[in-house]
């Protein structure tokens, strides 16, 4: 048994070392409150999968204050937090140490966000103030491109740009009496740019390790 479990050990590592996995940082995001990381795997030198996962606690597409002048004066910025799960998938076309280089590929998107203690108006009273969080969770499917630069140690740098549209979206109040209040916009707490096409927009500037592959995989 016990040379079972070794040998098992030894397989695995030897599995480990031939794999090519690639970590980053998205050191760009620190600028923008937007803090992530990255994971992706060599399928060979040419194409990759991976995924990321980040949080924010800005909201990238608003100033963070309502549109409406009295719930600006009365809230001020709101509280705001995001997380985003991204998967992805990259073709390499001028691999040169094996998944770097120039690429192109597609990415999903998965997000959620909350804005809290936002005021509105509540109209079924004596148009007395209210306040509610507003939620919010979509999904969107992109394009991006980008440049790996590896070094001939274990770093790297990439840069990636991406474009994307939401096919989905969905907004949930803490206090359904929001709803009824004309005034109160809802755009104002979705992270997207338009109220109409919902792009999404990916800019990043990561800095990694590779642990294992060899540069060369096929």
């Amino acid at each position: 048994m016990k040379k079972l479990l070794i040998g098992i050990i030894l397989f695995s590592g030897g599995l480990t070392s031939k794999a090519q996995h690639d970590i980053s940082l998205d050191v760009l995001g620190f600028a923008f409150s937007k803090y992530g990381l990255g994971y992706e795997y060599a399928i060979n030198k040419n194409n990759s999968v991976g995924i990321n996962f980040n949080m924010s606690s800005k909201n990238l597409f608003d100033d963070g204050i309502s549109n409406n002048p009295f719930y600006a004066l009365s809230d001020g910025e709101y509280d705001y937090s995001e997380m985003n799960i991204i998967p992805e998938y990259k073709a390499f076309f001028t691999p040169n140490k094996g998944n770097d280089g120039i690429y192109m590929g597609l990415y999903g998107k998965y997000r959620t966000s909350k804005a809290s203690g936002n005021s509105f108006t509540d109209t079924t009273g004596l148009g007395s103030i209210g306040t509610t969080d507003v939620s919010t969770s979509g999904f969107a499917l992109g394009v991006l491109a980008g440049y790996k630069w590896k070094t001939s140690g274990a770093l790297f740098l990439e840069a990636t740009l991406g474009i994307g549209k939401f096919l989905s979206n969905s907004i949930k109040y803490s206090n359904a009496l929001a709803e009824d209040d004309a005034s109160f916009d809802e755009d104002d707490y979705i992270p997207y740019i338009g109220n109409t096409l919902a792009v999404d927009l990916r800019l990043s500037v990561k800095i990694g390790i590779r642990i294992g592959g060899g540069g060369s995989s096929e």
